[in-house]
């Protein structure tokens, strides 16, 4: 018998099974990084990464920031290596890839070992070329994921940055264990909003095919943790429906980038919960734009207002809410791209002939 396919969707609905499975293991899977961050104060954190795994990291940094009380760096490799790394010993510098194969990140990896500093890689492939050129590679804790456009290696990784911030502070005595399993039943809770987000995203669809196949100018509006959601969001769409997306900052959409607006346009509002009245300021801007196009939809904790709304009846804390709506982009990507059977342009081979991307390694 042939083996199924696996596809986008498969491996959201997958995700909440591996995250439970990953916080109960968390001592044990995130003890190497630990183990190398305890090595000294450092007085920051750089995270190097690109694609998918940028998005991830974006969607740790407000909790990084809260737990760790460092300041926290996420840049491109291709800007670390060639414009932004003066950097030293006092900084923990780590560069993730899921595949391990990603030539940007071996090239900074290489930077970083020109200023004979450690490198250390995270990866979902232990057995890449990050095994060749890191000091250390670290597996965060994906397993599989053959789908090039990731959704579960996004959750993932986002969940073991947190993970290892919580065990961190432990052993330093800077956060009790209570505290620790505090913060973990709250990510358990995520996975309780994610299922519920799946399935309401699965009925919106189920309402909404029209809308989701005749897509063509795709905006992405939210702000705090939630910005990093809309980032991932909207590369999930445009690399899988093959359409112009864009993830604005809710009050930075209103000054400027607004202007195209026009009842064409689809948008995706993602609500917050760090304040009633930046709540607020997000539901007048999802009702603003209700009066140019009826394509305007709410992903949120809130109760329902309506059929346009892709809801959660669970509210987690702020800093974790990418672990739980990360779930809904990939699934209406999976479903427009599916339903239009989307292909790349036929000249678009050309770019991949004068681009590589990845080595000619395999993965697991």
């Amino acid at each position: 018998m042939e083996e199924k396919k696996l596809t986008m969707k498969d491996y959201v609905i997958e995700t909440p099974k591996v995250v439970l499975e990953n916080i109960e293991r968390s001592k044990e899977l995130t003890n190497k990084l630990v183990e190398e961050y305890l090595k000294k104060d450092f007085k920051r954190v750089v995270i190097v990464a690109s694609g998918s795994s940028y998005n991830g990291s974006l969607c740790a940094v407000e909790f990084l920031k809260k737990v760790l009380k460092k300041e926290i760096k996420v840049i491109s490799p291709f800007t670390f290596t060639y414009f932004d790394n003066d950097y030293d010993e006092n900084d923990f510098i780590i560069v993730i890839s899921q595949s391990g194969r990603s030539t940007n990140s071996i090239d900074a990896i290489n930077t970083i070992k020109s200023k004979g500093l450690r490198t250390i890689g995270i990866t979902g492939n232990v057995h890449s070329d990050f095994e060749d050129v890191c000091d250390v590679v670290v597996d965060y804790g994906v397993g599989i994921e053959k789908v090039g456009m990731v959704t579960k290696g996004v959750v993932t990784l986002t969940l073991f940055l947190m993970l290892s911030a919580v065990e961190i502070q432990i052993r330093k005595g800077l956060m009790s264990a209570e505290e620790g399993n505090d913060w973990k039943n709250a990510m358990r809770k995520s996975m309780d909003a994610h299922k519920q987000l799946q399935q309401s995203t699965f009925e919106f669809i189920e309402k909404h095919k029209k809308e989701l196949t005749s897509m063509h100018n795709v905006w992405l509006i939210s702000a705090g943790s939630n910005l990093s959601t809309i980032i991932e969001g909207a590369l999930k769409i445009g690399e899988s429906v093959k359409i112009h997306a864009t993830a604005y900052e809710s009050e930075e959409f209103l000054h400027g980038p607004v202007f195209p607006l026009n009842p064409d346009y689809v948008v995706f509002i993602y609500d917050t919960n760090k304040s009633e009245k930046a709540s607020e300021r997000i539901h007048q801007i999802y009702q603003g734009v209700k009066g140019v196009t009826d394509k305007v939809y709410m992903i949120t904790d809130k109760p329902q207002i309506g059929e346009d709304v892709i809801s959660t009846s669970v509210s987690i804390p702020e800093e974790i809410l990418p672990l739980a709506y990360l779930a809904v982009a990939p699934l209406l990507a999976e479903y427009s791209s599916q339903a239009l059977e989307t292909k790349y342009h036929p000249l678009f081979s050309n770019l991949w002939k004068a681009v590589e991307i990845k080595t000619k390694k395999k993965e697991n």
